[in-house]
């Protein structure tokens, strides 16, 4: 569950009514190197990397970081919370009693670094997990001329995370191939707008696109596994699994609903296999889809 995108630069003031409470920990304080703490659920990713010892809570999340200022830290819970918000809202949510949590976690984890710049196993500036998510702070001392934390970059790729988190809750898993890759990632860029290489809103570019990589389904795309061609992932897979993700919940395509994206989540963490929770859920077979998708998207896009 990644996001292959160019990250990021500096924050912006944000508007919310959210309760914030700063929390130390167990020693150490933001950008002193001291006291560092070498666990937390980030863990089971892969990057071990120690916190500091002073996160900082909100209702629903709890940020920690390797430096982070506190002024960063608060930002970036208020930005969390509205971004949980709002999603839960989409998809119909009234409250947490219907997500699953890892054992011993009540509330999403967020690691927020600002002394890394991630290159493995490619730049990456976020990356979720069941129940949790690592991003760039948004004091992170690094810039290029992608601009970084400026709001338009950072609050999707932030909306996009959480969406990966949200999913983990629903389907109370960390496994990501319980669900297919193409709907994963599709319905967290439908879902923050797009982190990567565009949204396809018409024929011109879908064929362009298509020419350009190949006629490749992504339909076909079950598990994380892109061809190994430079950038496929970013310019090609993700702005389809978009498309795909966004036909099947519009009234104007399938006329699906982030309800039955929901519900479908519901059933596999339930034990219902994904290909059986999809075709109950949107009404056409896995196969269907794929088979048909080109013909659909030349039906359905202007």
């Amino acid at each position: 569950m990644k996001t292959l995108i160019r990250i990021m630069g500096l924050f912006v003031i944000f508007a919310a009514s959210v309760q914030l409470m700063s929390c130390g920990g167990g020693g150490g304080s933001p950008g002193t190197g001291g006291g560092f703490i070498r666990s937390g659920s980030w863990y089971v990713t892969g990057f071990e990397w120690p916190h500091d010892g002073n996160p900082w809570e909100s209702e629903n999340f709890v940020i920690y970081s390797d430096g982070a200022g506190e002024e960063a830290r608060g930002a970036l819970a208020m930005l969390a919370e509205e971004t949980l918000s709002e999603i839960k809202v989409l998809f119909a949510i009234d409250n947490n009693d219907i997500f699953l949590f890892p054992p011993g976690q009540e509330r999403i984890d967020i690691y927020a670094y600002k002394n890394r710049y991630p290159t493995y196993p490619v730049n990456w500036g976020g990356w979720a997990y069941y129940g949790g998510l690592l991003i760039f702070s948004l004091d992170h001392p690094e810039r290029t001329s992608f601009g970084h934390t400026e709001p338009e970059i950072y609050n999707p790729t932030l909306k996009h995370e959480i969406m990966h988190v949200v999913e983990s809750l629903l389907k109370a898993s960390n496994d990501p191939n319980l669900v297919d890759v193409w709907l994963t990632e599709g319905i967290a860029e439908a879902v923050s707008g797009g982190t990567a290489g565009g949204r396809i809103t018409d024929l011109q570019k879908f064929n362009e696109l298509r020419n350009q990589y190949g006629s490749r389904n992504p339909i076909a795309m079950h598990r994380y596994e892109y061809p190994n061609i430079e950038g496929i992932a970013y310019y090609y897979y993700y702005p389809m699994f978009q498309l795909a993700a966004e036909y099947l919940v519009d009234a104007n395509g399938h006329g699906g609903t982030m309800n039955d994206v929901r519900n479908l989540l519901l059933d596999v963490r339930n034990g219902v296999p994904f290909s059986t929770a999809f075709q109950n859920r949107f009404g056409m077979s896995l196969a269907e889809f794929e088979n048909q998708f080109i013909a659909l998207m030349n039906a359905y896009l202007p």
